[in-house]
């Protein structure tokens, strides 16, 4: 009830008001019961026959205007209709605004997902750029084993050559003992032939060294002449698949510039009378596409007057796009060939 009144408080008034003309009427009109005409009816003669007439005072009466009653309840009803249309203006504008917020809220996402996918992507490329990193020290650390194996490589060697160098000083040493043996021993038959066998097995397994050193150097210097051989094969047939690939693509640049020259050739109409002899060069700028930036036709024979170069330059646009080249590597932005109508 107290909440009817309250969104309904000028409806409840008009109806307070209305029930009170009703109450105050029916009050006034019970006032006029004693102003009434009172008439005796008896069984006499028509002539004793008496009528007792009163007289009438005016009724007190309260008259309620129906149309201003009307007017009034035509107003509530405008007044309810609009505030009912503000309610509805401001619901409509509330869920105008609940709307808009609620884009704003998406939008905001799609800029924080972009956001992240940014970072993401920054990420991915610092990872990428840390393992080339990683990888470049990898390789560095190759580098620098592969110095050390060649410096311990180098020190081997010294050390071999320096133990050679003992071996030899040694042999040396021992050559010269066994000289002095000999002399001291000279008178000594049995250990002079002991000591010649002893001189006999000692060339032997020299000469033995010295076969298998040989052999040794011979082999290295084979495998040296073969490896030798191999690079030279090698790179022969290497210059060979270089100048096969250079041919190949020479041929089909020359296809390609033929084609284009071709399909402007077929594109070449004129109304003027030609010698068969013209002829122009023609550059010609294009986009990968075939698409035409621009033309240029000159170096003219005399044959070619203006009107040949002319309709040449409008069967080239007629060709467009150009026919496209058999490789994309092949493609040139600048075409330039003789034509011939």
């Amino acid at each position: 009830m107290f909440a009817f009144i309250s969104r309904h408080p000028i409806s409840f008034a008009l109806a307070v008001f209305l029930h009170g003309v009703i109450l105050v009427a029916s009050i006034y009109s019970s006032d006029t019961t004693d102003n009434i005409i009172k008439v005796n009816l008896t069984d006499a003669a028509p002539e004793k026959t008496q009528n007792a007439v009163t007289e009438m005072k005016p009724m007190k009466t309260f008259t309620v205007d129906a149309d201003s009653v009307k007017q009034k309840l035509a107003e509530i009803k405008k007044q309810e209709a609009e505030k009912l249309k503000r309610q509805q203006e401001v619901k409509r504008q509330a869920e105008a605004e609940k709307r808009r917020l609620a884009e704003l809220q998406k939008q905001k996402a799609l800029e924080r997902q972009k956001a992240e996918q940014a970072r993401l992507q920054a990420e991915a490329e610092k990872r990428k750029a840390d393992e080339a990193k990683r990888l470049a020290a990898i390789e560095q650390q190759k580098v620098l084993a592969e110095q050390q194996r060649a410096i311990k490589e180098k020190q081997k060697a010294e050390q071999a050559k320096r133990e050679a160098l003992l071996a030899e000083k040694k042999r040396q040493e021992e050559k010269k003992k066994v000289e002095e043996a000999l002399k001291e021993r000279k008178a000594e038959e049995a250990k002079k032939l002991a000591l010649q066998q002893q001189i006999k097995q000692h060339n032997a397994e020299k000469k033995r060294l010295e076969a298998e050193a040989l052999k040794a150097r011979l082999q290295k210097e084979q495998e040296e002449q073969a490896a030798a051989i191999q690079r030279q094969l090698a790179a022969e047939e290497s210059k060979r698949r270089e100048l096969a690939k250079a041919k190949e693509l020479a041929d089909l640049k020359s296809v390609y510039i033929s084609n284009i020259a071709s399909t402007v050739k077929e594109n070449w109409r004129t109304a003027a009378k030609v010698s068969d002899k013209a002829e122009c060069v023609i550059s010609i700028t294009q986009t990968p596409k075939g698409m035409i930036s621009s033309v240029k036709v000159d170096q003219c024979n005399k044959f070619a007057n203006a009107q040949f170069r002319k309709d040449a330059e409008k069967a080239v646009y007629r060709a467009e796009p150009l026919p496209p080249p058999p490789v994309e590597e092949l493609f040139e932005r600048h075409i330039q060939f003789v034509f011939k109508p």
